[in-house]
């Protein structure tokens, strides 16, 4: 039967009674300030045409803002090339730049993203040997829109750093002088080889800076390798519109110590990627999550589907929010304003792993402002190929000010919500409402405590725990203004099978939410948001 867990309120209704939660304040996570404009430059200057016999690097050095470079699509060349310095515009849409380009644009219309199949399109930028960067930047550069190249390694190469460097993530990038600015990477397919040993595909140590409409991929090693990864540039960044591969964090912000004293990567926007583990790397590849955050502040993150993830290096959770002062330099380094929502996660061990700040090293900016809300997260735990921890949401420590609202998380093994740190530093304002959670075999849990009741009075004070659906198999010891169905069956979807999961016009749960809209995430907000992302 359908349980409702408010006494004397009749089964539909849901409304104050002894033992619910308190309403709960939290501040909401604050939006980036500063979206970039990466519509198409003017080219007002000379056209550079290179041949596969021509020196590019020649060309590079000598071209101006608002000069373009032309190479042929279909040849290849060979070589580490570096962005040198030059004072152009240091934000996108503010004045000219350069442009290096493929000559077969009319095959890449603009806004459209790019791919393997369009390989004969693309100018092929080749690293020949081990250890080489296909391209890099010089410190300082600003100014550069690079559109319609395949970046990748000849097949001899076994070994990389990285294919694409934009900035440099060491402590020689010590001033905001230093940091290249203005560069847009536009329809390219950036990709190591099979076998190709590779720490990071593209490093994102830069300002105003964007990767769109591209395919990045092939990002895979036996120690952590991110398709993009950032730490040591300020911002803002655009990254939008793209199919990113990797084997342990597909897209990753933080990590080691920045060189330039205060800096926090900022105004980060994360729409319309498809995020993506392929199964074959299982056991191959290390893999531990699809994206991180150890030093960040004011992401946007939308719109995007995170696909495939398992347990390996870590427990399986897709999505892994923290704060980390890694090497124990950076006492400012912190995740701060996170606004996750719109997505869908399918395929994952774990969901989300949400901590204070877990690691030794002291920092003053423990997690604080994160907000989650509609997103979609299904299939957590299908083993074998999909195993893990099986918990829908993990918080450690004590994060501040996390909202976790309208969201419908579901089959998760082990616990709908589980806590996994002190007693003595439990998380400030947490409020979770108007979500639908699978509860797994333990529901609510923390350390030492009995699920449900006992728990949220301890990990959950001056926070809120209210017009939730969580599954479970019993609602004894659970605080009222809830509902606890006993199968997902119960809820109305229209067709999970589909991955429909919009409430039925039948459903009990319509207009249930303490807003009044339907409990769980917004299934045709989120159809929407992500329509398109996931190219065949």
């Amino acid at each position: 039967m359908f349980v409702n867990r408010i006494l004397g309120c009749g089964l539909l209704a849901l409304c104050a009674a002894a033992g619910a939660q308190p309403s709960g304040e939290a501040a909401v996570a604050a939006l980036p300030r500063v979206l970039l404009d990466t519509r198409m430059p003017l080219v007002q200057g000379r056209s550079w045409t290179v041949g596969p016999r021509d020196n590019l690097q020649t060309a590079l050095n000598r071209a101006q803002p608002g000069d373009e470079i032309v190479l042929q699509a279909g040849a290849t060349y060979v070589g580490g090339f570096t962005l040198p310095l030059k004072t152009g515009a240091r934000m996108p849409g503010s004045g000219p730049v350069i442009v290096v380009r493929s000559s077969a644009m009319a095959n890449l219309p603009e806004g459209k993203r790019v791919g393997p199949r369009d390989s004969s399109s693309l100018a092929r930028l080749v690293t020949p040997q081990n250890g080489v960067e296909v391209l890099g930047t010089a410190a300082g550069t600003a100014g550069w829109r690079l559109i319609g190249l395949d970046v990748t390694a000849a097949p001899a190469v076994t070994q990389l750093g990285r294919l694409v460097r934009f900035g440099d993530g060491s402590q020689a990038q010590r001033t905001d002088a230093m940091v290249p600015q203005n560069i847009v990477l536009d329809r390219s397919y950036v990709h190591a080889g099979t076998t190709v040993d590779i720490r990071r595909c593209i490093d994102l140590h830069s300002g105003a800076s964007a990767i769109i409409d591209s395919y990045v991929a092939g990002c895979h090693s036996n120690s952590d390798a991110q398709a993009i990864a950032g730490w040591n540039g300020p911002g803002p960044y655009k990254i939008v519109n793209n199919y990113l591969e990797a084997s342990t964090e597909n897209v990753s912000f933080g990590g080691a110590d920045p060189g330039i004293r205060d800096l926090v990567p900022s105004d980060i926007e994360i729409r319309h990627n498809h995020l993506f583990k392929p199964v074959a790397w299982k056991g191959v590849w290390l893999v531990k999550n699809l994206l991180e955050t150890k030093s960040a502040s004011r992401v946007l993150i939308e719109g995007n589907v995170f696909e495939n993830n398992w347990q390996h290096g870590q427990g399986g959770s897709a999505i892994v929010l923290k704060s980390t002062n890694q090497d124990g330099a950076c006492p400012w380094c912190g995740t701060s304003d996170v606004t996750f929502r719109l997505n869908l996660i399918r395929n994952t061990g774990s969901g989300f792993a949400i901590s204070g700040a877990p690691d030794p090293n002291v920092t003053r900016v423990h997690l604080q402002r994160l907000t989650v809300t509609d997103n979609i997260v299904v299939n957590i735990d299908v083993a074998p190929m999909f195993g893990g921890d099986g918990r829908a949401i993990m918080l450690v420590g004590d994060p501040s000010d996390v909202i976790f609202a309208h969201n419908t998380i579901l089959s998760p093994s082990n616990a709908a919500v589980l806590f996994a740190g002190p007693l003595e530093t439990p998380p400030q304002r947490l409020v979770i409402r108007d979500n639908i959670i699978g509860g797994g075999a333990y529901g609510v849990k923390g350390p030492g405590l009995g699920g449900g009741n006992a728990t949220i009075a301890a990990f959950m004070r001056g926070g809120a725990f209210t017009h939730n659906v969580v599954i479970l198999g019993s609602a004894a010891g659970y605080p009222e203004g809830n509902y606890y169905p006993q199968r997902v069956e119960m809820l109305g979807f229209v067709s999970p099978p589909s991955l429909d999961f919009r409430l039925s016009p039948m459903s009990a749960l319509r207009g249930r939410g303490t807003d009044g809209k339907d409990i769980g995430a917004d299934a045709n907000a989120v159809s929407a948001a992500i329509a398109g992302v996931v190219i065949p």
